[in-house]
């Protein structure tokens, strides 16, 4: 596995799952080179501050696993990746993602809100069809805008309305699916919004 090829190659992993490393050398003149990694799958991506520490690097991984570099980071886990070196800033979006789940659901043209849901909204499962009435297919577009809302919570905003509607991932009824819609909504009106992170 490539996490043992980089602890015998000197790098030191960073999160007990095994996904963060990070290497360093000091040089002569006192300062330090890092590389660091993190590993998703078969995505990896690589910071560094010694560009001639990283082509040895790669050359040393090449001659163990096969490697398709893409160069600059434009796109990692479905998240829009534009940096600016100057500036020394990194902006993360999920508008790609975003605009792909709204495809698939047939809400790419949806009137955006406000919010995420109402602030009186509280689900419940008396507002679930009979078990024997349940709809296949609407249950399992159900359970993927589900999961795709939990995985594009990462500002946090829609936490609260997605974790209402995860509590009806078996058996959803319509005031149900009228949430999750309300969460794409929301997340069609903030697709463009990121985060913005500084070197620092």
């Amino acid at each position: 596995m490539i996490s043992g090829w980089l602890i015998d190659h000197g790098f030191e992993n960073l999160d007990s799952n095994g996904v963060t490393f990070k290497k360093e050398k000091k040089n002569k003149n006192g300062t330090i080179s890092k590389i660091l990694l993190m590993i998703h799958v078969d995505d990896t991506i690589v910071a560094t501050n010694d560009d001639d520490m990283y082509q040895r690097f790669l050359q040393e991984l090449g001659s163990e696993f096969e490697l398709c570099t893409s160069g600059k980071l434009t796109c990692f886990l479905g998240c829009k990746v534009e940096q600016d070196l100057k500036k020394g800033t990194v902006r993360l979006t999920q508008e790609k993602y975003c605009n792909d789940v709204l495809t698939r659901f047939q809400m790419e043209d949806a009137n955006a809100v406000h919010t995420p849901c109402n602030t009186n909204q509280h689900l419940q499962a008396a507002e679930s069809p009979p078990l024997d009435q349940r709809d296949p297919n609407l249950v399992r577009d159900y359970q993927q805008a589900v999961g795709y809302a939990l995985d594009s919570v990462y500002s946090g905003n829609c936490a609260f309305a997605v974790n209402q509607c995860a509590w009806f991932m078996a058996n959803p009824g319509p005031t149900h699916i009228a949430a999750i819609q309300s969460v794409l909504r929301y997340r069609a009106g903030t697709r463009y919004m990121g985060n913005t992170y500084r070197r620092g």
